[in-house]
């Protein structure tokens, strides 16, 4: 998996989320409003698990996995709610409420249904369980390349909270993802590698909707979180 982690890195995608991460992180509510989509995306990662897994396959590394996912978004949302102050802007997580929310969830949606499309050759019952670990393979390399660069620009700017927390949970989950695509799909590989390439594409979209977000919230007028 290390070097999925050192590819996505290497992308060009990386350099954009640096950049984009800097110009939220300098507007404080632009910021919350960011940290509550991240928030959201980890809320629709737990959904997803607990729709995609069936009871008789889900073992003690399964229910932890949906714990911590539950947790990260506890986490950022409570950051979220934090940097907002008094506000109650960041209270649901609704479009309004987030930087992008929608085109985050639409991305999580478009890279389950990749998932699916490379696994039509399946039989039915075997498909969720392998896109339950082919889907959260893809997003926990994303995770290894965001959270870190994320984690950089907190420290950088002096905001007052961490994610290296959540890295490191990422970390656990790629390693059992690994796990369990040995032991689902034997040809993970492939399959994890067009998946991969989708991904991308799919997160370019949306960082292109966090950047159309910013310029329409303006926010060239710069709240300084220190």
């Amino acid at each position: 998996m290390r070097e999925y982690i050192t590819a996505c890195a290497a992308h060009e995608n990386a350099a954009r989320t640096r950049w984009l991460l800097h110009k939220i992180v300098a507007d404080r509510e632009m910021h919350a409003r960011f940290v509550n989509t991240l928030a959201r995306l980890e809320y629709v990662g737990v959904r997803k698990i607990l729709k995609s897994r069936r009871s008789e396959r889900i073992g003690i590394d399964g229910l932890q996995h949906i714990l911590d996912e539950a947790v990260h978004a506890l986490r950022l949302k409570k950051a979220a709610l934090a940097l907002a102050g008094s506000g109650d802007g960041v209270l649901t997580f609704a479009d309004g409420a987030t930087l992008a929310g929608n085109a985050g969830e639409s991305y999580l949606q478009a890279l389950d249904r990749r998932a699916e499309e490379a696994l039509l050759d399946l039989p039915p019952g075997e498909r969720g369980d392998a896109n339950y670990h082919l889907t959260s393979a893809a997003i926990e390399v994303r995770a290894q390349v965001f959270y870190p660069i994320y984690d950089e620009c907190l420290r950088l700017n002096e905001v007052g909270f961490s994610v290296a927390a959540i890295s490191k949970d990422e970390d656990r989950h790629l390693e059992e993802m690994a796990v369990g695509l040995d032991r689902t799909l034997p040809d993970w590989r492939p399959r994890l590698e067009a998946v991969l390439a989708a991904e991308e594409a799919l997160y370019a979209r949306f960082l292109a909707a966090v950047e159309t977000a910013l310029q329409r919230s303006g926010s060239h007028g710069v709240v300084s979180n220190r």
